[in-house]
């Protein structure tokens, strides 16, 4: 097969500017000259990429470039791998990649600030994998929870960084370029705020939105086919498309507008927008009522009240613990990455453009807070998100959400895996409204959706405590389920409703 010629790409600058609106795409399929053509204008373009270079080993970590100092402040690629899982040494998931794998390996850059990575093994089984990536992280972030997997049963592995230059770099405010932009640590655990430090994200300092990232996703899984296609001499027979968190997102977006790029989805703790709920909507009751939840030793009733009221699952409390007392507490103030404050901060610079304009929403806190809230009766100048708190969407921030909001219109086969004890991208606030829209587009039959009990946001909580467990290994069975669904016809029971399961074996292949 010959690959495809470039002079029946598009434009060059057309492909640059990444126009955050596209018609979905025409099928990709063999023809009878053997060529693999483009889909029919007005398209997703695609540009050669290299051939890539051979490695004795694809699997993590041993392609991830490590390079110290990073290779630019805010990369870190390997680090953005490792916050995703806990290894097996620990306690966590093995890799179901035991042996090296041997292979292709291809990075580079299709426009700017796009960056991809391709790994195909030498046994490949003609199908490819692409992956939509968490948070603001990098290309390599799906080098473990997905890479392996692809790689140990012969898939074609492809991940981007969604367009985001660098993930964030922690620097003090006076240092900063953009200090507007920075998030200025609220919380002195470790010492970070007494230091000063922030972080500068790189979402902040670029143009685009999340309607970006899902030309993006759509892109890199045009892109990886052709180079399969290119330097391999097969278009592959099946594409699939997988992601955690935002990644997830991306995934059912890609499954809604290019259904003819791919052949099915899984969706992980995928985050839904909407213009009428969103991370934008619930956040800030959560960051309102947790100074006094945690004030009161993790006992108020009021407190607890609103914050479930506001769509979270109930709090799991060990007194037996000191360290990790509270599962809300872990995604407030109890982690260096304090989740749902910084995802309300960069999130409403992101997409709303009101937002830098609420007086004292996104300023440094006025106080020294020496203390967590609620470590001491007598502690004075508590750090406690007030202005974000207050934060509501303006209509500025639904203009720009209606851009890539999700429809439940998918085109092909999707599961989904969300955590039953998710205290960050909640149940009732994404997964439940998913599986509405999905129903209400009368696509049930085309949708599985599975609640892990005991599962959370991200596996790396699961060494606290809290009766919790790994997602992963479920994030792997959904993708077993869905090849029955493509490959072999299986009906897989429940189509078109939320089913909760403790055991991957309630997730069927067979």
């Amino acid at each position: 097969m010959r690959p495809m010629d470039s002079r029946r790409l598009l434009d060059r600058r057309g492909f640059l500017a990444l126009a955050a609106s596209v018609p979905a795409l025409a099928a990709c399929t063999t023809n009878s000259t053997g060529t693999v053509p483009l889909p029919t204008a007005p398209v997703v373009p695609w540009v050669p990429l290299p051939g890539g270079s051979t490695v004795s080993d694809l699997r993590y970590p041993n392609t991830i470039p490590t390079t110290t100092p990073p290779l630019f402040a805010g990369y870190a690629p390997l680090g953005d791998a490792n916050a995703l899982f806990v290894p097996a040494a620990s306690g966590g998931t093995p890799s179901p990649a035991t042996s090296p794998v041997p292979g292709t390996l291809a990075t580079g850059s299709y426009a700017t600030n796009e960056r991809y990575v391709i790994k195909v093994p030498t046994a490949w089984n003609g199908k490819l994998i692409v992956a939509g990536t968490p948070s603001f992280r990098s290309e390599f972030a799906n080098d473990f929870i997905w890479g392996d997997f692809a790689l140990a049963n012969g898939y074609a592995f492809a991940s981007s960084n969604k367009g985001v230059l660098y993930n964030a770099i922690v620097e003090t405010l006076a240092a900063s370029p953009s200090p507007a932009h920075n998030f200025p640590i609220p919380f002195n655990l470790a010492g970070l705020e007494a230091l000063g430090f922030s972080f500068r994200f790189g979402v902040l300092n670029q143009s685009g939105t999340i309607a970006n990232w899902n030309t993006d996703f759509a892109i890199l899984t045009l892109s990886a086919q052709n180079f399969l296609a290119q330097s391999f001499g097969r278009f592959p027979t099946k594409t699939y498309a997988v992601g955690l968190s935002n990644g997830g997102a991306q995934v059912r977006s890609l499954l809604e507008n290019y259904p003819s790029l791919i052949d099915g989805g899984v969706d992980w703790s995928g985050v839904y927008w909407s213009t009428s709920l969103s991370i934008l909507n619930y956040l800030p009751a959560f960051l309102a009522n947790m100074p006094a939840y945690i004030a009161s030793g993790y006992t108020s009733a009021t407190a607890a009240a609103a914050i479930q009221a506001a769509g979270y699952p109930a709090d799991i409390v060990q007194a037996a613990n000191a360290a990790h007392p509270s599962l809300w507490e872990e995604y407030y103030s109890n982690q260096a990455s304090f989740y749902s404050d910084l995802t309300l901060f960069s999130y409403a610079l992101f997409l709303d453009s009101n937002a830098a304009s609420l007086a004292g929403a996104f300023t440094p806190n006025g106080g020294d807070p020496v203390h967590l809230p609620g470590t001491s009766a007598t502690a004075t100048g508590l750090a406690q998100p007030a202005a974000r708190a207050a934060y509501a969407p303006s209509g500025a921030a639904a203009s720009t959400i209606a851009t890539f909001a999700h429809t439940g219109r998918i085109g092909k086969p999707l599961v989904s895996i969300a955590g039953t004890s998710d205290m960050f991208i909640t149940n009732a606030n994404n997964a439940a409204p998913y599986l509405a829209a999905v129903r209400a587009a009368g696509n049930g039959g085309k949708y599985w959706q599975y609640l892990v009990s005991g599962g959370t946001h991200v596996d790396t909580f699961t060494p606290f405590g809290y009766g919790l467990q790994a997602q992963l290994p479920f994030a792997w069975a959904a993708f077993n389920q869905l090849v029955a669904i493509v490959e072999r016809g299986f009906a897989a029971p429940g189509a078109g409703t939320a089913q909760t399961v403790t055991t991957t074996s309630q997730i069927r292949s067979a």
